[in-house]
């Protein structure tokens, strides 16, 4: 994984965990854009006639109205060298962004009701694997006999057991 990447994916969770992940999507577009249109930007970011401190400093004072976790970013990347990687890192938190965004609610459907440590159970490994807290909705439908059916977005994942049976049927109807 590239350092950009890390980047990109450590401030994402700290914006999602301060409910601020558009708002630092939308400021980052600006520093993107002064980075591509404004030399002075540029230079006082990948120079090497300034220490990093002053560097620091310098994008402080300048992007001041900016939210602080943007500014805290900007002296993380510049004092780790990453300056001149600025737009890989803006690229993939934009990225990340939208792939947050196309994330919906999950609907889990199960033909009989759960115990409680099931259902944290169940939530806890869709957290870990979708990696992103989602808003979980468990319903219960005696029609698929048994099993789970899982409803993330618009995406149906069906392993309940009537869905098995259809399968099955259709596959001896074709022979």
């Amino acid at each position: 994984m590239y350092n950009y990447t890390k980047y990109a994916k450590v401030l994402f969770d700290i914006c999602a965990d301060a409910n601020c992940i558009n708002s630092i999507n939308q400021e980052l577009k600006i520093i993107a854009n002064l980075y591509n249109k404004s030399s002075a930007f540029r230079m006082v970011l990948i120079t090497k006639r300034l220490n990093n401190k002053e560097k620091v400093e310098i994008a402080s004072k300048t992007l001041n109205s900016f939210n602080p976790i943007i500014v805290e970013f900007l002296t993380i990347i510049i004092s780790n060298n990453q300056s001149n990687k600025i737009l890989d890192i803006i690229s993939k938190f934009s990225y990340l962004v939208s792939a947050h965004a196309d994330l919906k609610d999950v609907e889990i459907t199960t033909a009989d009701s759960l115990n409680e440590e099931s259902i944290n159970s169940l939530i806890k490994n869709l957290q870990l694997h979708l990696k992103t807290k989602q808003k979980i909705k468990i319903k219960t439908d005696p029609t698929i006999i048994g099993g789970v059916k899982l409803r993330i977005g618009n995406k149906i994942l069906d392993n309940s057991v009537s869905y098995q049976i259809k399968q099955l049927k259709k596959t001896l109807h074709n022979m």
